[in-house]
């Protein structure tokens, strides 16, 4: 089993970003939002199209850049935002 953990933050100001919604798009249906501090923590237990366990995350944000992560280990994250321009 791997968990993914981190914390999301502004690319500018380097702030906490609350309510990013994160996709889990290995496991369609399981989502999360992270917390006042930017926190997140999912748990993943399935295998993605039979490839070893693997988490591909996508990040939203209302005015922000959407991005998608690869994350192959249980090694806390820094995910940056960037603001819509």
């Amino acid at each position: 089993m791997v968990t993914a953990t981190g914390v999301i933050l502004d690319d500018q100001t380097k702030k906490p970003l609350e309510d990013v919604l994160i996709d889990n798009l290995a496991n369609p249906g399981f989502e999360e939002k992270t917390k006042s501090d930017g926190a997140f923590s999912l748990v993943e237990i399935g295998r993605a199209k039979g490839k070893c366990p693997e988490f591909n995350l996508k990040f939203s944000k209302e005015g922000y850049v959407t991005d998608t992560i690869f994350v192959e280990n249980s090694s806390p994250l820094t995910v940056y935002l960037k603001k819509k321009k």
